[in-house]
């Protein structure tokens, strides 16, 4: 080989080093955006958290890439989302976006996504079309429908309580009203007769139009929503002397980590189902509840699991492409083939649609030794779809219009299962 053409080599050659070294130095940009100020902050924080504690136990490393991470306030406002979101596009230009967590910010997230094809893994936030009707392929969950639970909540209260007739009172918007429908679906589906439903807006201070004309003649009442209502609903439950006459269950959310200390007393022994559980014992999830309570002081609500789980999602589906996130295609289709075993609370796959298919707790509310009312597993029903009784045509439950203040029907003679 002539001494040009041997020194060009040589040249070239160090250069494609020096590159691919500079290029696995290359910092994963990840996003990070939730609700930091506001009434819902408390989940931003709760998501922060749950993001942070993982890279700290990555080393703030994933596939030999160092890690920046860009957090963003969307204040919880959906105008804020979208600006912020597009600020992690095109100013960061982040790799992977971990979040949203409120309702409406998940369905922002799916139209931005599509156009964008920035990977997004939704950490808390519930509507069920995210991974449905709207779908879009850049868009994963590590979390949950609403409806989700639900399923076999409503199955559990059918067939282990045996119950017939079920009033739900709840918040009038989606996300109760989806409760609701994965409720009724289950309940319908395991021999229930008939679920009443009442709604109201949200923020209310008396509850006691509702309570006072409450159906008496059936055998528990669900409430589903969250928030102030929340505790402000079950404390007058408790002053009517309802919880006297028939039982109060809760929907996923009623129960929450951020609620239980207010509601004291008047939440023990309440039932509600949810992916998550703060008094789960397997060995796994134990070591994670008591470091994340070292590290914050608190115990870890859903959202910090969720996000927890969400970066350890990203850190695995990068690891399978030896770290290239540049290329979109295998980082998505690595993230959407993954077997999840990184999730504290348990095991999971995703399904075609991007959601998990995981188990689902029921849980009941009782104080552990240090006096914390905790939600602890009775039962815990494995490999729960999305699509609840639908698990064998999905696209049957998609061509069904989507849960409302009134469909299902309550009646259960009405409603066509497979």
């Amino acid at each position: 080989m002539p001494f040009r053409t041997l020194t060009s080599f040589v040249i070239t050659t160090l250069l494609i080093v020096a590159l691919g070294f500079g290029a696995a130095q290359e910092p994963i940009r990840v996003g990070v955006i939730g609700p930091f100020t506001g009434g819902f902050a408390a989940f931003g924080g709760y998501l922060e958290e749950g993001v942070r504690m993982a890279l700290d136990e990555l080393g703030n490393e994933i596939a030999g890439r160092p890690v920046e991470l860009y957090v963003e306030d969307s204040r919880g406002d959906v105008e804020e989302f979208v600006t912020r979101v597009r600020a992690l596009h095109e100013r960061d230009n982040v790799h992977v976006i971990v979040g949203p967590v409120l309702g409406s910010e998940g369905m922002a997230v799916v139209d931005w996504a599509r156009d964008s094809g920035v990977p997004v893994i939704v950490a808390y936030s519930a509507p069920e079309d995210v991974t449905m009707r709207q779908r879009t392929h850049s868009v994963v969950r590590s979390s949950w429908t609403g409806a989700q639970p639900m399923f076999p909540f409503g199955e559990y209260i059918a067939e282990e309580l045996g119950f017939r007739n079920v009033v739900v009172v709840g918040q009038d918007y989606s996300f109760p009203h989806n409760q609701a429908g994965g409720f009724i679906r289950g309940f319908c589906a395991a021999g229930g007769e008939e679920v009443q439903r009442i709604w109201h807006p949200v923020g209310v201070d008396d509850f006691s139009s509702i309570l006072a004309t409450l159906p008496r003649d059936v055998d528990a009442a669900l409430y589903v929503g969250g928030g102030a209502d929340v505790i402000t609903f079950v404390r007058q439950w408790h002053d009517f002397g309802l919880d006297q006459v028939m039982p109060l269950l809760g929907g996923s959310n009623i129960p929450d980590t951020t609620v239980l200390p207010e509601l004291g007393d008047d939440a023990l022994g309440m039932l509600s189902a949810m992916q998550y559980a703060e008094g789960l014992e397997t060995e796994r999830f134990v070591a994670w509840r008591e470091a994340y309570e070292e590290r914050y002081g608190r115990i870890p609500a859903a959202t910090a699991e969720h996000a927890y789980t969400g970066l350890m999602m990203a850190a695995r589906a990068a690891e399978a492409v030896d770290g290239n996130v540049e290329d979109r295609d295998a980082f998505i289709e690595a993230l959407r083939t993954l077997e999840v075993t990184d999730a504290p609370r348990g095991n999971f796959t995703l399904d075609a649609y991007g959601n998990p298919v995981q188990t689902i707790y029921i849980r009941e509310v009782r104080p552990r030794e240090d006096g914390q009312l905790v939600n602890v597993p009775i039962a815990a029903i494995e490999n729960v779809s999305q699509f609840g009784p639908y698990v064998g045509d999905p696209e049957a439950y998609m061509a069904l219009p989507p849960d409302s203040s009134d469909y299902p029907p309550g009646v259960c003679a009405d409603i066509e299962l497979p």
